[in-house]
This record gives C-alpha cells, sequence and structure tokens, in this order.
C-alpha cells in the first residue's frame, strides 16, 4: 500500500511539475493538488529536493523501460529511433520550458543524474542502433559508430538545454522529431531513406 501511495505521488507531481516548473510548485500545493496531507507527503520525501530528484529518477526508469519494450518488439532500427519519438506524447508537447532552467539552476544534482543518463544509456542505445542498421544496410557502413553516438547525444544536449529556446515557441516534440530526421538522413543508405520516406509520409498522412 505504501508502494502504491507512493508511486501516486510521483505521477502527480511529475504532472504538475511539468505545468509549473520545479522552482515555483511548494510541498504545500502539492500536497493540496494531490489531495494529501502534508504529513503523508513527508513520510515518503525528506524534502522537496527529495521529491524532485526522485521524480526525475522515476522517468530515467520509465525510459530504460519504454527502450527495454520497444527493442523486444521492433526489428528495424529506423522504426526505434522514430517510435522513441512518437513516445513524446501530448503531456511531454507540453512542457513548461521553465522545467529545464529550474531543474539544472536549482537542482544540480538531479540535472547531473539527468545528464549522465543521456551520456551513458543514451549513447550505448544509439550505438546499437547504429550496429543493427548497418547489418540491415539501412545505415552507411562507413560511418564511425561511436562518433556518431556521440553526435547523436550533442543533439540531446541542444534539445535538453534551456539556453537554446530563448526566442523559439516549437513544442518539445517537434523539436524531438526534427532531431531525429535530421540523425536519420544522414546515416541512411538510399534503401535506409526510401524506407524513411515512407515511414514519414505514413505519419503525415495519418
Amino acid at each position: 500500500m505504501s508502494d502504491e501511495i507512493k508511486n501516486k505521488i510521483l505521477t502527480g507531481s511529475e504532472t504538475l511539475f511539468l505545468k509549473y516548473g520545479f522552482k515555483s510548485i511548494t510541498m504545500d500545493d502539492i500536497a493540496r493538488e494531490l489531495g494529501i496531507s502534508k504529513k503523508t507527503l513527508y513520510q515518503f520525501f525528506d524534502d522537496k529536493n527529495s521529491l524532485v530528484d526522485q521524480t526525475v529518477i522515476r522517468h530515467i526508469e520509465q525510459e530504460k523501460c519504454l527502450c527495454a519494450g520497444l527493442n523486444s518488439k521492433v526489428t528495424n532500427p529506423i522504426d526505434f529511433m522514430l517510435m522513441i519519438t512518437d513516445s513524446f506524447g501530448d503531456v511531454k508537447k507540453q512542457i513548461n520550458r521553465t522545467i529545464l532552467f529550474d531543474l539544472k539552476k536549482y537542482f544540480k544534482e538531479t540535472w547531473d543524474k539527468l545528464n549522465q543518463f543521456r551520456i551513458d544509456f543514451i549513447f550505448k542505445q544509439v550505438l546499437d542502433n547504429l550496429k543493427k542498421g548497418k547489418e540491415m544496410g539501412l545505415y552507411h557502413q562507413h560511418l564511425n559508430d561511436r562518433l556518431i553516438a556521440r553526435f547523436y547525444i550533442h543533439l540531446v544536449d541542444f534539445m535538453i538545454n534551456p539556453d537554446n529556446y530563448e526566442s523559439e515557441n516549437n513544442d518539445f516534440k517537434t523539436v524531438h522529431k526534427e532531431m531525429m530526421s535530421y540523425h536519420l538522413r544522414s546515416i541512411c543508405t538510399d534503401k535506409g531513406t526510401k524506407y524513411l520516406k515512407s515511414k514519414l509520409q505514413k505519419q503525415t498522412i495519418n
């Protein structure tokens, strides 16, 4: 029962953080919005820093589970990358840009964990994807896998860095979709490009 309550708090807190940002919302706000007492909230989290940290850690674990699930059922590496983009659903489309700024400025240790996830886990996912794409003739054989994977990590860094959005009004999913299209078009063979175009055309029609 305690795990159920904790997960409910983390789920509700993530929604509130995405909407209002990490800095402005208080523990009082969270308790009131979730319909629980502050005493219950503090039974599971020592302070707001702890709540923010565990919310982000939970998000990271969910992303890992998403990738594991896709890897187990998706055989085409291009499909895998496009489905990662599709995973940015309506909630993430409405991300308040201030949450990235808040996390980086006020919750440095948690921001560093998110960065480490990007550097380690995402890097390996891209490496594995490149290897599979080459084996299937979808990606160019001459590519330097580790270098391309690092390029991709820098694209992700651009996407999540709040300093890059001062004058932009694009939602998160749009940015990620453009980033993924740029990445795939630069590494695909003619066979891969043909397949990618057919998938993107279907997405446009749908």
